[in-house]
């Protein structure tokens, strides 16, 4: 089938110095070529926000949790976790594990974290400018696979290091489930936990 020269010219558009083009947003090509340049000439990683688009400020708070007891959460019940390698001000965290345990991070122009009947928090710098919310020196995270307010999934072992909720009366403490035994699950890598 031959295109016709009128059916060539509406697949064309004029540029401004009378050349013809093919019809494209250069424009939108231009800035999605320099933000992915950009991005990897320098490197960049983009951590998910913990709390999606809300502009409110970070505010930990404490939440009853039927199965694990009293336990850190954001402020819209999202459980808050700890990784253990995790030194005081400073998360091993970083790349994939970040992806996948979500720091908890101060939102922007944010000094310090709130406290909704919680003391002790505060923040240190992760690389990139960010501003990681801490509880008593320990980094604080949320865990991808945790849907809904109040869910707990994230008491494991994996490639990281091992896991835990956290209860404000005992942090550095493995939680123990209420009226049963045991505390965590210890699960390594491959072995259950797929993500």
């Amino acid at each position: 089938m031959r295109t016709t020269h009128k059916e060539k010219s509406q697949q064309m558009k004029k540029t401004s110095r009378g050349h013809t083009s093919p019809s494209v947003n250069h424009r939108n090509l231009a800035a999605a070529t320099a933000l992915a340049a950009g991005a990897t000439l320098f490197g960049v990683v983009v951590l998910p926000s913990t709390s999606g688009a809300s502009s409110s400020p970070t505010t930990i708070s404490v939440s009853q949790n039927k199965t694990w007891g009293p336990t850190l959460t954001l402020k819209n019940g999202d459980t808050v976790y700890r990784l253990t390698a995790d030194s005081k001000n400073m998360s091993v965290c970083t790349g994939k594990c970040a992806t996948i345990w979500i720091p908890v991070l101060l939102k922007s122009g944010q000094k310090t974290p709130i406290g909704d009947g919680v003391s002790g928090l505060g923040s240190f710098s992760r690389a990139g400018g960010t501003h990681q919310v801490t509880f008593q020196g320990i980094p604080l995270y949320t865990f991808f696979k945790d849907k809904k307010p109040g869910q707990v999934t994230g008491n494991v072992k994996d490639t990281w290091g091992q896991w835990w909720s956290i209860n404000p009366k005992s942090p550095h403490t493995a939680p123990k489930k209420i009226g049963g035994s045991g505390g965590t699950t210890t699960t390594t890598a491959g072995g259950g936990i797929a993500y």
